[in-house]
């Protein structure tokens, strides 16, 4: 598996607890996808709403209810090239649970990590665990040398995520630019000669190709 080779084909990859998979166009993962893309407390800090201007909430975006529309916006993002999104689905049940991505490549070396999980399943170290799978393939198998997290300075869930993930707090920035909000934040950086230092080897990571 490249980084080539993903964008033409997304491998499915297994944990002790999920499958992360690509989305399809199916009425299951449209359906649990709008859980949690409609779901405040998870789209605050995604980056597409900015509650700063909303002090009172009145103006939160209209829930989404066309099933595919996860499904077109992720695919777009994924043949252009400029995102690698997995979905959360729990071997138990087959149930999606939330998705995680890597995005802004640079130079087919830097990328960004983006997480995020239906509320329910919060506390549940599933996003740890889908974590530490993209930090196997991105420095084991993608080769890339640089990861990094960027999270809300009030979003002390991401920040316990990426501190578990042994990602180390590299600043702060000011009023900077989180997709289309403004907002300080936290950035965190972890670096291909540090996860060889101490590479997931506690967790089974299943690449099917």
């Amino acid at each position: 598996m490249s980084y080539e080779t993903c964008f033409r084909k997304l491998p499915v990859l297994e944990t002790t607890r999920l499958r992360l998979r690509q989305i399809t166009d199916s009425t299951q993962d449209g359906t649990d996808c709008l859980d949690f893309i409609n779901d405040y407390s998870v789209y605050r800090y995604w980056g597409a709403y900015d509650e700063t201007k909303d002090i009172n909430g009145r103006h939160r975006p209209k829930k989404m209810t066309r099933l595919d529309y996860h499904y077109k916006e992720t695919m777009k993002e994924y043949r252009t090239g400029r995102e690698l999104s997995w979905l959360m689905e729990l071997k138990e049940t087959g149930k999606v649970i939330g998705e995680i991505v890597l995005y802004d490549f640079c130079i087919s070396k830097q990328a960004d990590i983006g997480y995020r999980i239906s509320k329910q399943y919060w506390g549940q170290g599933f996003t740890p665990e889908a974590g530490q799978a993209m930090l196997k393939v991105a420095f084991e198998s993608l080769d890339l040398c640089r990861l990094q997290v960027r999270c809300f300075s009030n979003n002390t869930s991401s920040i316990r995520v990426a501190q578990k993930l042994g990602f180390t707090q590299e600043g702060f920035i000011r009023n900077g630019a989180i997709i289309n909000v403004m907002t300080d934040y936290y950035i965190f950086g972890l670096l291909r000669d540090e996860y060889d230092k101490h590479p997931v080897s506690d967790l089974e990571v299943l690449v099917i190709e």
